[in-house]
């Protein structure tokens, strides 16, 4: 099985990107589920701050790899060549994945700048969205501090994100195609 790892930081077209690779019959595994649904089971409101606290909790219990370990089940159950694995955020989730899951993973980066993603973020309105430039800035900090940033450096692709909705679908399908592709081809060895 070979996972697709799509990172990014908040607001650069990761879902976005997910849903056009999703087009092609891969399916999807959010990282970020494991979290929600952790946060619902703890009876808390969902809000920014709650959904970081738990995920800080986790990691501090479990370990760097604790979102990876906890969606690594639901990723096993699925039966298919290729998985497309939402949310990493850093290079401890994706060396757990590698050593527990599936040796065979490629990383796509989705990119914005910074200005970019806030303004989607803020017309996106998710639960867990930041709604001011502070708390935007506070949850790229804790993102980068997780070590999404070192996951983006090692990208196998990158798609860079300032352009529009289709450019950002072509863009993503492209890539997935080949990867599922070359996972249909018999390898040489």
């Amino acid at each position: 099985m070979k996972l697709i790892v799509v990172v990014g930081m908040p607001g650069s077209g990761k879902s976005t990107c997910i849903e056009a690779m999703k087009s092609l019959g891969l399916p999807v595994v959010c990282m970020g589920d494991v979290v929600r649904e952790e946060v619902r089971r703890r009876g808390l409101e969902p809000s920014p701050q709650s959904f970081a606290e738990v995920a800080q909790d986790l990691r501090r219990r479990y370990g760097p790899a604790a979102i990876a370990m906890l969606t690594a089940e639901k990723i096993r159950s699925l039966d298919a060549p290729a998985i497309i694995v939402d949310g990493v955020r850093s290079l401890d989730e994706v060396e757990y994945f590698r050593r527990n899951v599936s040796e065979d993973i490629v990383i796509v980066a989705v990119h914005a700048s910074p200005r970019t993603r806030f303004e989607r973020l803020r017309r996106r309105g998710r639960e867990d969205d930041p709604r001011t430039w502070e708390e935007f800035i506070e949850r790229d900090m804790r993102e980068l501090g997780w070590g999404i940033g070192s996951v983006i450096a090692l990208a196998d692709h990158m798609i860079v994100n300032e352009g529009s909705l289709e450019e950002l679908h072509e863009k993503c399908r492209a890539v997935a195609k080949t990867m599922k592709e070359s996972q249909q081809q018999p390898q040489n060895v």
